[in-house]
């Protein structure tokens, strides 16, 4: 009888120490990946801005950013949805296959450094490029790092390469259309002027033709302010009077292109702050101007 009891005791003892290490097993790993019947890409496209994003259910969102600039961007950012990071942590990221390329080995693509933030990961330029090669060629590009919420937990995120294809060539399309220019580049801009003119000549016409572009897709500013100027040629009062009617075109122009009036502060200086010396054409050409400040 005691042999009995003692083997089922020992039988328990062991159903037991499965489930408990099959339970432990499953607490070592959290795997968060769009499921294959709603892996899905979303893009967002205009001459300022061109954004592909996934989202991973019950983790975040994945997404990549291509601004308006003069040099080419590319960016990679990975955001939680229900807390922050406490910690920095190396990320382990891999390019694993799809379960479908199983025999397909895995490649490593280096650790990422991961902070506390809402946005814990960002990944610029060249490497954000290669994340979207290994998305174009259907691998699974998946970042592993030690849970912040308990240290026996790894965490792997996986960014799915399912119906990523399509949208990607209309991505790579979108960010070849972008403008060759940042808000920066234009928030401050020269409108020079011919000698006691105050229309605008083909120089002008194309500043100004940078930042009508900008406001076609973008109106998001807060105030524009415009000083007009001149040479020193002719009186101070007719000075004044020429700066102000220069600095209204330049209004007209922003009232034309959707902003209002109420945003749009003019000022005159006449000939009373110089950029260049008077004394020379060159230097008397770069006076006849109006400065545009936009503010966001």
């Amino acid at each position: 009888m005691a042999k009995f009891m003692t083997k089922n005791i020992t039988f328990l003892l062991s159903v037991l120490l499965s489930v408990s290490v099959a339970s432990i097993a499953q607490a070592d790993l959290r795997d968060y990946e769009a499921p294959l019947d709603t892996a899905n890409w979303t893009l967002e496209g205009s001459p300022i801005s061109c954004s592909l994003t996934q989202d991973i259910p019950r983790y975040g969102v994945a997404s990549f950013t291509s601004l308006a600039n003069r040099k080419s961007n590319m960016n990679f950012d990975l955001a939680l949805r229900r807390y922050n990071s406490t910690r920095v942590t190396e990320a382990v990221l891999t390019s694993e296959p799809p379960l479908w390329k199983h025999n397909q080995p895995s490649k490593s693509m280096g650790a990422v450094t991961m902070f506390p933030s809402d946005i814990p990961v960002n990944i610029k330029n060249r490497k954000a490029w290669n994340l979207l090669v290994q998305l174009e060629k259907g691998m699974f590009p998946t970042f592993s790092y030690e849970s912040w919420m308990r240290d026996d937990d790894t965490v792997s995120v996986a960014l799915s390469a399912v119906n990523f294809q399509g949208v990607y060539d209309q991505f790579l399309d979108c960010v070849a259309t972008l403008l060759p220019y940042s808000f920066d580049d234009i928030s401050e801009t020269y409108i020079y002027f011919d000698f006691d003119r105050s229309d605008f000549n083909r120089q002008s016409r194309e500043a100004l033709a940078k930042i009508g572009a900008w406001l076609e897709v973008d109106k998001s500013l807060d105030l524009v302010l415009l000083g007009g100027h001149t040479d020193s040629k002719g009186e101070r009062r007719y000075n004044y009077k020429l700066g102000k009617k220069r600095a209204n075109a330049v209004k007209k122009f922003f009232i034309d292109a959707g902003i209002s009036a109420r945003q749009i502060k003019v000022q005159t200086f006449a000939d009373i702050q110089p950029q260049s010396s008077n004394e020379t054409p060159e230097g008397r050409a770069k006076n006849r101007r109006v400065l545009i400040k936009m503010v966001k």
